[in-house]
């Protein structure tokens, strides 16, 4: 092979070494993936990264197959499982003694010899040739064994506007301090990296779009928390976040990426400072169950009028109630609407955007009007309260 094939297969083993660092068999079964779609010639390229040694493929094959039934044969002798790690040593510096000075490199260390040569120097996030890469191999992954995973799009709300006031080293500031949150809050397995400028993005393996919620909303809320310092100023910085989920959402990588951004974009135009599921219906937020006291109040009519409903479920774009009475189609009304844990009742208006009869109830949709973006984060955290309280 020559070098120009070797270093994208290079690059492919390297992120192998690093998502399965801490799980031997996801390791060995992921070599024996990327074997069956590549050929022999991984070998050489893998006992290269393993050993520092060289040999032509069908030397470095035998080798591969001579090592791992050395594994097998060593936790036989000794009635204990052996490590990879292990079985390279003892055959090299035993039984084929090729180590001169032994050079093995532990899988844990990949980890970070691949983030070194493929991250972003600003943030400490992989960059974006390192996350095209990752969102392929979990696509690979999730069609291989059936799974579902998620793609959480980023954006930092009014960065240009940031830049112009405080400066770019500011701005970078605030890059800097999001991804290290964004690093500390996220899981083991997930993958976060700089796609570029202010927008980031996380892979969030084997996850579906509900859970994902809970994790980016998690992400949103401690940024929106932060304080960051800057020459003996004080400020702070807020993201909008779009999610879409493979397979329902797409069925490729591209697609997939679009449609998070799309989400994204929703959620900027819903007033920053939030996370937009993607849904192909348009629908912005998922809804929960909501029971309580629904008061309405029917704005513009002689004489006024108030309506009793009893909530059924409510999302940040709108509620459902249970009314005895009917309410007429493109009515605004203004609503009292309880939640658990607050002092009083949030006072939103609405428009009726769906009315159907159910028995002797009515089933009243409302869709709300421009709210606050304290009172919208306040009922976000309330579904995402529920949602993580829900066994999925």
């Amino acid at each position: 092979m020559n070098e120009n094939s070797i270093q994208p297969l290079r690059k492919s083993l390297l992120r192998c070494l690093s998502e399965n660092a801490q799980n031997e068999d996801d390791f060995l079964r992921e070599i024996n993936f990327i074997a069956s779609k590549e050929g022999d010639h991984i070998f050489p390229v893998l006992l290269k990264l393993l050993t520092h040694l060289d040999f032509d493929k069908s030397t470095a094959k035998q080798k591969w197959n001579d090592i791992l039934a050395h594994q097998s044969h060593l936790g036989e002798c000794l009635g204990r499982p052996v490590s990879l790690l292990t079985s390279i040593c003892d055959y090299f510096s035993s039984i084929h003694k090729t180590f001169q000075a032994p050079k093995v490199i532990e899988l844990n260390d990949f980890e970070k010899t691949a983030h070194t040569s493929n991250c972003d120097g600003l943030t400490g996030l992989f960059n974006r040739s390192y996350f095209d890469e990752a969102l392929n191999g979990e696509l690979n992954r999730a069609r291989r064994y059936g799974t579902e995973f998620s793609l959480l799009f980023l954006d930092l709300d009014d960065f240009k506007s940031l830049n112009d006031t405080m400066g770019h080293q500011a701005g970078d500031m605030a890059l800097k301090g999001i991804a290290e949150l964004i690093l500390a809050e996220k899981r083991a397995e997930d993958v976060a990296a700089r796609y570029g400028g202010e927008e980031m993005v996380v892979i969030l393996p084997e996850t579906n779009k509900i859970k994902s919620l809970v994790i980016a909303e998690r992400i949103r809320r401690k940024i929106d928390e932060m304080v960051i310092k800057f020459n003996g100023d004080r400020f702070h910085i807020t993201i909008s976040g779009g999610l879409a989920s493979y397979p329902v959402d797409a069925k490729d990588a591209n697609e997939l990426v679009k449609c998070a951004d799309l989400a994204m974009y929703t959620a900027k135009g819903t007033g920053k400072n939030n996370i937009s599921l993607y849904s192909k219906d348009k629908r912005q937020y998922l809804r929960v169950d909501f029971f309580g006291d629904i008061n309405a109040h029917i704005l513009g009519k002689v004489p006024p009028m108030d309506v009793i409903g009893t909530g059924k479920n409510l999302s940040v774009g709108g509620i459902l109630f249970h009314s005895k009475n009917p309410i007429n189609i493109g009515t605004k009304i203004q609503l009292q609407i309880p939640l658990p844990d607050q002092e009083g009742p949030f006072v939103l208006i609405g428009d009726v955007v769906r009315v159907e009869v159910f028995e002797s109830e009515y089933e009243i949709g409302v869709s709300f009007l421009k709210i606050a973006s304290e009172v919208k984060s306040e009922i976000t955290q309330y579904l995402v309260r529920q949602l993580d309280a829900t066994p999925l």
